[in-house]
């Protein structure tokens, strides 16, 4: 392998979240509050005659022994510092000193952490107030579900709300309480049917069973989904069946069903998302080897594509699930729709893709999914050689801005703003805000986005760690094939590149930006012939379409027909004042017409432009020739110091 894969990565370490850090309070008081915790048990329960309330008048006593009675309770008896957390942020609350409940005094006074406990870089508090809510959930829905008292902690607050059941049931709560309180619980209920063997052949009858009891698996291990059923065995004839009614039945907001094909040395497979109404509001199709020894294999990456692509609309179909229904919902065709442009990865699908997101926000403002679409697909767009990519960066930077005020621990969120200061060469605080989106989850297009970075940064041992770990939950996905093939491309060991690249087609064919890299390494590995046929198939695609229509230009004349490509380059006008492509790119098809001063001049250019693909100078094999020349030196110290620019000269 030319990139040794780092299995120990470096910890990801969390930035500030907003939360207040009290980092330089008095410490005495920070012992009164140690003294109130230790104290606790002591006081017991017995109050003076007139006994103080909190919320809906519920007395401390009632509290203690709620607080007792969830404490004791299996659900927590094996989690005995969630149990301390709860007794602590109770019992400090009930003293009158629930402003104290700050991240550093849970951080030092539950968790031990020592008095130089910086929570931006230390994440625990945050992460074990989601599993105490997670837990307080669970409790409630089982052995506490006819409790009388409930404790609960809105997500973002660390200080306990004390409710009676028939109040919290009825009283009104504001729209983004009711948001929050909603989306914790597992509504989102999926029915699904087993797969149809189209062919009737054993290898497609094989993967249709497979493939559905993977789906159920891989679906009753997701957090926030519910499988109303869990047999991936069918009656005859259930296909025919009316889906809106089969959906009732089954309890079910959406229901999964899907084909399985053989077509010569291929198997297809095709899914989609049925709504309650009966309506297809989704569909994706994979193609692969018709291989048995991989069939397992193939059968478990399909499953986890599937739920890694729906996962990101999740939360906004579990937040109207409990009053409309997932189904009713009319933003959630457009947000699949949005997703799956997005991953096709070329610049049209990504500007198509941009107007989903728009139209979702229009139906819903507060859509923080969409909302982080929307700076995604300005990152996209920037990386895919648009004129004028700082307007695009800019626009995602404010994106990012709205989608943080609304929900700042959506792993999306850290990850665009990570993408968007990468692109604007702001490499420290991009780093900083991926190692925020690290510690959220497990996100195949944050891994993806994260590699970027590394590998802008020549960091490629360190990016194709990231890289294979989004590859494990979905290697079917266009952009991770792209950018699988150019880092590939960009660690120059080509032989070995070349033979990873073949044995991606497992995951079906290579988009066309990927076939652009691999014709790149044909070239470095002197197969110029094999990249000339390469370009001729994506001349004959990429008409209408001027950075392909650059990068066909840019490879014929690699291979030394110079000619043909200054005609392309002439009749797409790529070279024109108002081209259609970035400055970067026309510099990088200067370099292989061989026209080294006026490639330079453009790069000159589009620094003072602060082009996004110039994140690539410091790694990029097309730029080797120039490496030496100080003006181009002087660009690269520019980009990768980044802001504020040096002067050039």
């Amino acid at each position: 392998m030319m990139l040794d894969s780092d299995h120990n990565a470096p910890n990801a370490r969390s930035p500030g979240e907003g939360v207040e850090s009290i980092c330089h309070s008095d410490p005495a008081q920070h012992d009164r509050t140690s003294g109130a915790f230790a104290g606790a048990s002591a006081r017991g329960t017995s109050r003076s005659a007139i006994e103080p309330t909190h919320g809906d008048g519920i007395s401390e006593h009632a509290i203690r022994n709620e607080l007792a009675r969830i404490v004791g309770s299996p659900v927590f008896v094996q989690s005995e510092r969630l149990g301390q957390f709860l007794r602590y942020t109770v019992e400090t609350t009930l003293d009158g000193r629930a402003e104290t409940l700050k991240e550093y005094v849970i951080g030092t006074h539950v968790y031990g952490r020592k008095s130089s406990y910086q929570p931006a870089e230390d994440s625990i508090v945050r992460s074990e107030a989601r599993r105490l809510r997670r837990k307080l959930q669970e409790f409630y829905e089982t052995i506490g579900k006819t409790d009388l008292i409930l404790i609960r902690y809105r997500p973002g607050s660390y200080v306990p709300a004390f409710q009676t059941r028939d109040k919290a049931s009825t009283l009104p709560m504001a729209t983004d309480e009711l948001c929050a309180a909603v989306s914790e619980k597992p509504e989102l209920r999926v029915a699904v049917l087993p797969f149809f063997d189209l062919s009737k052949g054993t290898l497609s009858a094989a993967c249709a069973r497979l493939l559905t009891d993977d789906l159920i698996h891989v679906l009753v291990r997701t957090e926030g989904v519910r499988v109303t059923n869990t047999c991936s065995e069918g009656p005859e004839g259930l296909h025919l069946m009316d889906v809106s009614s089969l959906a009732k039945t089954l309890d079910a907001h959406i229901v999964f069903e899907g084909t399985v094909g053989e077509d010569g040395t291929q198997l297809r497979v095709t899914t989609r998302i049925v709504n309650s109404n009966g309506l297809r509001i989704w569909s994706e199709r994979f193609e692969t080897d018709r291989d048995p020894e991989q069939l397992f294999n193939i059968s478990a990456k399909i499953a986890s594509a599937l739920i890694s692509r729906i996962c990101p609309v999740q939360p906004l179909i579990r937040k109207h699930a409990s009053s409309a229904g997932a189904s009713s919902i009319p933003v959630h065709p457009l947000v699949l729709r949005a997703e799956a442009l997005l991953d096709e990865g070329t610049l049209a699908a990504t500007q198509a893709a941009l107007a989903k997101w728009q139209e979702v926000i229009e139906i819903d403002p507060r859509c923080v999914r969409a909302i982080c679409g929307i700076a995604q697909s300005y990152c996209e767009m920037a990386l895919r050689g648009v004129p004028d990519s700082a307007l695009a960066i800019s626009n995602a930077n404010r994106a990012v801005e709205r989608a943080s005020q609304l929900d700042s621990d959506l792993i999306e969120v850290p990850a665009c703003r990570g993408s968007a200061l990468t692109l604007s060469w702001r490499w420290r605080e991009a780093e900083v805000s991926f190692n925020h989106a690290l510690v959220l989850g497990e996100h195949a297009a944050t891994y993806r986005q994260y590699a970027l970075l590394l590998a802008a940064r020549s960091r490629l041992r360190e990016a194709w760690n990231y890289i294979q770990r989004a590859q494990q939950i979905d290697p079917f996905s266009y952009r991770q094939k792209v950018l699988y093939t150019r880092l590939l491309y960009l660690s120059r060991n080509y032989e070995d590149g070349l033979r990873y690249m073949s044995e991606q087609l497992l995951y079906g064919r290579l988009p066309n930006e990927a076939e652009l890299y691999r014709a790149m390494m044909l070239i470095s590995h002197n197969r110029c012939d094999e990249a000339r046929r390469v370009a001729q198939e994506l001349l004959d695609k990429a008409s209408g379409q001027p950075v392909m229509m650059s990068g066909v230009a840019e490879l014929l004349a690699a291979c030394g027909e110079t000619d043909t490509a200054a005609r392309i380059a002439a009749d797409s006008d790529l070279f024109a004042p108002n081209s259609p492509i970035s400055k970067f790119r026309q510099a990088l098809l200067l370099l292989a017409l061989g026209n080294r001063d006026l490639a330079i001049s453009l790069l000159s250019a589009a620094y003072e432009e602060h082009e996004a693909e110039l994140i690539w100078l410091a790694c990029d094999p097309r730029l080797d020739t120039i490496r030496q020349d100080a003006r181009f030196t002087a660009l690269l110290d520019g980009v990768m110091l980044g802001p504020p620019r040096p002067h050039l000269g």
